[in-house]
């Protein structure tokens, strides 16, 4: 499978600035969107790749349609590919 480089570190960045964006705590984002804790830290530190549910679960939790979100997701890769 082909990798995208900085893709799980962009996700991860974009979940955390809208979650402070809507002033929500990581406990609860996790509980809203019915993730594990360890799970969404996890995925917010660029560790874990989400799955397609749980990027939907977060996504409704944060009241972001997916496609607004990765459209955030692909300007966060491109700003990290440009520092680097």
């Amino acid at each position: 499978m082909k990798e995208y480089p900085y893709l799980s570190q962009a996700i991860g960045n974009t979940i955390e600035i809208l979650r402070k964006d809507r002033g929500m705590t990581k406990s609860a984002l996790a509980e809203f969107a019915w993730l594990e804790r360890r799970y969404l830290l996890e995925i917010e530190r660029g560790d874990k790749k989400p799955t397609v549910n749980a990027v939907y679960s977060i996504c409704e939790a944060l009241r972001v349609s997916p496609l607004d979100f990765f459209r955030k997701v692909e300007d966060e890769r491109e700003r990290l590919a440009r520092e680097s």
